[in-house]
């Protein structure tokens, strides 16, 4: 019934899109543009309206066939040249269809389209970095995977060029095309991208396009528009001033790359912006132009916690309190999530902003995508900081969610610090334990047996009176605790004291 109804919604939409230029004709002669990103080995969003757009002589007409359901659509160039128009698409699947675009005699094919699902991948050189590694920086494991990307089939990705402007330009069109996962074209593809499309593809078994749109060093300011930015102070981080700097990749790169349909965004981005103050709501406030521009209410958007280094220059141990934000952005902002990567970096690694480890990073970004924008309900998330009671043995015992089968104990735990009304932290012991949860029955709990829940008892003979616990709240502090799924638990302070 589901697909019956999806090919009668597909004719409607075929007629209606056509109907709607009856009568408009023109006998002016056309040069078709088509824009890079719809050019190659491409894939359309699935079962949806997605946009195919150009340019054309203004006045002249423009019509555009799918060969999924020989569906015809017609649309006049307007004054500025520009045209547009939405196609329906069916399920996704391997099939190999065409879209031909024509006017008057001249005609364009955009052959080997796929239908699948469109990720746009976003940020800064995180996101940025490609399985070749950049800047003295590598990929772990890239060799292999990168020799065996081609068993990706329908895997496709498009790198946005770079490009600067201050205002609206909505006549330009962004560069780079579409290429498919084999060992020529994945060197240059974005390392979180690939692994996480990767991923997706092997798990759902469709095609999976991926857009890589990032600038390294990129404050997230740079991908707001005008209006958006006046809605915020000016402040200084790491020197940049506010006013001046940004708004450029939004109309350069952003903006342009928006006539795109796609599922969803992955974001990997922030450190460029440590020692904001209000991240939190820029991001959200960003999250929400983005979602405008794209034409996606509920598009899902999955943050990639910033990973562990030492950040200098007066910025010491800020990054956690980003981090911070970054998580609670992702309880604030709809239909979002966050993957933890504080266990994703090697010693060595203190001053290589670029850690190795991208491929864990992706999966993990697919674990999260599998469970929640495709609603797969599989674990995804690592420990998360409930509540906390201070005993009377001067330990402190933690609560936590997504924590319902305990932690994966292997050795020490690491990474916990204590403090006393000094505020001084000191390294503290952590043991597996048990909790009472509010407002519960303990012989509920534990499969009757009236032990509580499971949670983390911390403690420090350096430390008698504690009255508030860290765990990985620094700029490079590792931590060991994971769930029995696997998962890190995400960096957390118990207090509110000012960075």
């Amino acid at each position: 019934m589901k697909k019956i109804i999806t090919i009668i919604s597909a004719a409607f939409l075929c007629v209606s899109a056509t109907s709607q230029v009856t009568g408009r004709t023109s006998q002016e002669k056309s040069s078709i543009v088509i824009p890079d990103i719809l050019k190659g080995e491409i894939v359309l969003q699935q079962q949806t309206n997605a946009r195919i757009w150009g340019k054309a002589a203004p006045g002249a007409k423009v019509n555009v066939n799918t060969s999924w359901n020989n569906c015809n659509y017609s649309v006049n160039a307007a004054a500025d040249s520009l045209w547009s128009v939405k196609v329906a698409t069916p399920e996704a699947s391997f099939n190999k269809y065409q879209v031909t675009i024509s006017s008057g005699k001249e005609v364009q094919v955009l052959e080997d389209v796929l239908i699948g699902d469109v990720w746009f991948c976003g940020g800064q050189s995180n996101m940025q970095m490609p399985m070749k590694g950049m800047f003295n920086c590598y990929v772990e494991g890239a060799g292999e995977d990168i020799a065996s990307s081609g068993q990706y089939k329908g895997l496709r990705f498009v790198t946005v060029e770079q490009n600067k402007f201050n205002e609206s330009h909505p006549e330009y069109f962004t560069k780079g095309s579409w290429h498919p996962s084999n060992p020529r074209y994945t060197p240059d593809i974005s390392a979180v991208g690939f692994y996480f499309g990767a991923n997706l593809n092997k798990a759902l078994d469709i095609p999976i396009g991926l857009i890589s749109c990032n600038w390294s060093g990129s404050f997230v300011e740079d991908w707001f528009s005008k209006e958006l930015l006046e809605k915020y102070p000016e402040q200084k981080v790491f020197g940049a001033d506010f006013t001046k700097a940004f708004t450029t990749m939004y109309y350069g790169m952003l903006e342009p790359t928006s006539k795109y349909t796609i599922k969803g965004m992955i974001w990997y981005q922030g450190e460029s912006n440590v020692g904001s103050p209000d991240y939190t709501e820029r991001l959200a406030a960003a999250v929400e132009l983005w979602r405008n521009k794209f034409e996606l209410e509920e598009m899902p958007f999955y943050i990639v916690e910033l990973a562990p280094w030492k950040y200098n220059q007066g910025f010491e141990d800020k990054c956690p309190f980003l981090r911070e934000q970054q998580f609670k952005a992702s309880k604030l902002i709809p239909n979002s999530g966050l993957v933890s990567t504080n266990d994703l970096a090697y010693d060595f690694e203190a001053t290589n902003i670029h850690p190795s480890q991208k491929r864990q990073v992706g999966e993990r970004l697919a674990s999260l995508a599998l469970s929640k924008a495709y609603a797969y309900g599989n674990p995804c998330e690592g420990p998360e900081y409930d509540d906390m009671e201070i005993m009377d043995d001067g330990s402190i015992v933690i609560g936590f969610r997504n924590a319902e089968n305990g932690f994966m104990i292997r050795g020490e735990i690491t990474g916990f610090e204590i403090a006393g009304e000094d505020r001084v932290f000191y390294p503290a012991k952590a043991v597996s334990s048990f909790k009472i949860p509010r407002n519960t029955n303990a012989r509920e709990t534990m499969g009757g047996f009236g032990r509580g829940v499971f949670a983390i008892k911390v403690s420090s003979k350096q430390v008698p009176k504690p009255v508030a616990v860290r765990y990985a709240f620094r700029d490079f502090l590792f931590g060991n605790l994971r769930n029995t799924e696997g998962y890190p638990a995400v960096p957390f302070r118990t207090d509110n004291w000012e960075q």
